[in-house]
């Protein structure tokens, strides 16, 4: 059973993820602080950090810098949440290799997915839930053979949408809801193929393409989607290499054939 570290001061918003935690079938640790968090962090080892950025003692980010240069926690994953709406910590967060930022009042499912991810579970929803749970399984997990691809989505109902098409047509989906989530399941899952938005809430697109260029030992092919209808997006996708740009509304048939010829290539 896999141990999540909770560092967050409000006793009852920590209680109310341990709860949720526990009832996802892993063991929980909770601290209030940022001193004690560190301590707890050393000697219990946990296998994932979910981490407030605003903490007494010091904060989240000096916190996860101290967990990077100590060797009992320089590989474990962590996932920050803030109640600041500043767009600066999202890319500290992307700098200190953060599984995910959470702004709140966030999704607790969504929370647990990435937590999954993080732990290297293979599917945003292949963990089994207890009884009465919001999410079903979408269908049964794919063959290894099926082509994986990531679609990065801020919309949640058109994400969904086209990994329950994607998933219909033998392709294994999996959802990311903003850039840096988005960047940290390329890095993890290596996809086959990306489907990515441009415009996403404290990033956009076409930095995500870059990072994952970047960070990708492999070439990943881009398809873009956006509602926009700047010129000057489609000549910047396609300087990034990208092998298919739709405008909303698109018909999810011709994305569906632009993945198969894509990946038939």
């Amino acid at each position: 059973m896999n141990t999540i570290l909770i560092i967050e001061d409000d006793p009852r918003i920590a209680e109310a993820l341990a709860i949720r935690f526990r009832a996802g079938d892993y063991a929980t640790l909770t601290a209030a602080d940022a001193v004690s968090g560190l301590s707890q962090a050393v000697r219990a080892r946990p296998d994932l950090i979910l981490l407030d950025i605003s903490l007494p003692g010091g904060n989240g980010l000096e916190l996860a810098e101290k967990l990077r240069h100590l060797p009992e926690t320089r590989n474990t994953p962590f996932i920050f949440v803030t109640a600041s709406k500043d767009p600066a910590l999202r890319a500290k967060a992307m700098a200190l290799r953060a599984a995910g930022l959470f702004e709140k009042p966030y999704d607790a499912e969504e929370l647990l997915a990435v937590a999954g991810h993080a732990l290297g579970e293979t599917g945003l929803f292949r963990r089994p839930r207890p009884p009465g749970h919001a999410f079903a399984p979408l269908r049964p997990a794919p063959p290894p053979a099926a082509k994986k691809i990531l679609i990065v989505e801020d919309d949640r109902k058109i994400a969904l949408a086209l990994a329950l098409r994607l998933r219909s047509a033998g392709y294994e989906a999996t959802m990311a809801f903003d850039a840096l989530s988005g960047v940290n399941l390329a890095v993890k899952l290596q996809p086959d193929l990306v489907l990515l938005d441009i415009s996403m809430p404290a990033g956009n697109g076409f930095t995500v393409a870059e990072r994952v260029q970047t960070l990708v030992p492999t070439p990943t092919p881009i398809i873009f989607l956006t509602a926009s209808k700047q010129p000057g997006f489609r000549q910047r996708a396609e300087e990034l290499g990208a092998v298919g740009f739709f405008e909303k509304p698109y018909e999810a048939g011709d994305i569906l054939a632009a993945i198969r010829h894509t990946l038939a290539a």
